[in-house]
């Protein structure tokens, strides 16, 4: 069913971070009057977005004065960025979206924001989350049609991209919270292949599911945020080893066409009819072969939920104990059915994933990337939940890197998905992969 577009926002011009950052490097503006000008910004529309769960002007620019003062430095020199509220700040509150944790104020800042902040960037406030970052949604509505979702998790982070509030946001993903996003708001986003960013000082919700990745108007200020994030900080097991990427240094080479597959996968029948048929026309001009995914991956949804619902209750319920009755009725639910699962289901859906791995792998070996839906259409009307999740989790699930590049759109004129996927570790290939094709679907897109 098609429908029209309603109320949105006037987004504001919003320079990207490797222009900000170079211009404050050869002194042509200070981090204070970019902060500025962001607070105006944020300013314009917050009211009606709703983008951020904790935004003080104050203290924001206190810490551009002080970057102006130490001199410009690092790949992101005076840079703003959005923050999603399940990362701790040590100088805002993260609340994880949880209506009894408002107060709660940690002491250090998560890896990732600590790493950011020592390349030169400046925390402009905390991005709104679903509720610890599941189901619930946030006060967030989408800038292209207030009456319609975000999507979620990290609702918050893609809505303050797409409306120029911010080059840059941070987001996490255990499902589909930030390609689903992405997509609905039509911004980049990228989730890297699991164990690439460490995850210290993030709430926890699945330790073998949970993924840091990054949100922006171009694909060159997602790659270099990432590379600023990655890399082993000797407190995330996930990452042990792992050396911290070179993904713009790889964008920045001449990128030729890719080699695509195309994988319908099982929730192929959730496609909305027009955006099915934009999508099938997308892949045939873009040459992408059609991958048969195969009966392996039939009952990945089961296979997923057991392993994110036994995590979850294992990670969150503390939360849940502390919160009782403020905790909603969907995630008690979902937590204690996580504590209903015994150890031999848990333990075969593990290993089931780790089958599924391989010969996801083995499927994808003739291409460079694979071409596949982020969504079954646009955002949908209403605010009361994010929207579908079935084309993102099975990548989520096998932690391979995943990609929304924006471009294409629906019946409504709104942003539709298109992700590109890749093999385990495969970042960089998929990510030139996805330059290209956003490239090719918006040709005037930086």
């Amino acid at each position: 069913m098609t429908h029209g577009v309603h109320q949105r926002i006037s987004v504001r011009p919003c320079p990207t971070a490797r222009d900000v950052a170079a211009q404050i490097r050869r002194g042509e503006t200070s981090a204070r009057a970019v902060i500025d000008a962001a607070i105006e910004r944020v300013q314009a529309n917050e009211e009606t977005l709703g983008a951020f769960a904790h935004f003080e002007p104050a203290l924001v620019r206190a810490a551009s004065d002080s970057c102006d003062r130490a001199g410009p430095h690092g790949l992101l020199a005076g840079v703003p960025i959005g923050v999603k509220d399940i990362m701790d700040t040590r100088d805002m509150p993260t609340a994880h979206g949880c209506r009894h944790l408002t107060a709660r104020q940690p002491q250090a800042d998560a890896t990732v924001v600590a790493r950011l902040r020592r390349a030169g960037a400046i925390v402009l406030g905390k991005t709104t989350t679903t509720e610890c970052a599941y189901f619930t949604p946030a006060k967030t509505r989408n800038p292209h049609d207030l009456e319609r979702t975000p999507g979620g998790s990290s609702s918050g982070s893609a809505a303050a991209v797409a409306a120029g509030m911010v080059p840059i946001a941070l987001g996490t993903q255990t499902s589909g919270s930030i390609i689903r996003p992405a997509a609905f708001c039509g911004v980049w986003g990228v989730k890297p292949s699991f164990g690439l960013v460490p995850r210290t000082g993030v709430l926890m919700l699945s330790h073998t599911l949970d993924h840091v990745g990054a949100l922006g108007g171009t694909i060159e200020d997602v790659a270099r945020t990432i590379d600023v994030m990655s890399g082993d900080d000797g407190i995330d097991p996930a990452c042990f080893l792992q050396r911290p990427t070179r993904l713009e240094a790889a964008l920045d080479l001449p990128i030729e066409r890719p080699r695509l597959g195309f994988a319908r996968s099982f929730a192929w029948p959730e496609m909305e009819p027009g955006a099915a048929k934009r999508f099938e026309e997308l892949a045939t001009s873009l040459g992408a072969t059609e991958i048969e995914m195969g009966p392996l991956f039939s009952d990945s949804a089961a296979v997923h939920r057991a392993i994110m619902a036994r995590e979850m209750a294992h990670h969150l319920w503390p939360i849940y104990r502390e919160g009782g009755e403020l905790v909603s009725e969907p995630l008690r639910a979902f937590l204690v059915e996580g504590r209903s699962v015994d150890a031999e289901h848990y333990l075969e859906a593990l290993d089931r994933r780790a089958r599924m791995r391989a010969e996801a792998d083995r499927l994808f070996a003739p291409f460079d990337a694979v071409l596949t839906p982020a969504a079954p259409g646009e955002a949908p009307l209403g605010v009361g939940f994010t929207g579908s999740r079935m084309f993102c989790f099975l990548w989520t699930f096998l932690g391979v890197p995943a990609v929304n590049a924006p471009g294409l759109k629906g019946d409504a004129g709104l942003p539709l998905g298109v992700q590109i996927v890749g093999r385990f570790g495969s970042d960089a290939e998929t990510l030139r992969a996805a330059a290209w094709v956003g490239r090719t679907i918006a040709p005037s897109t930086p």
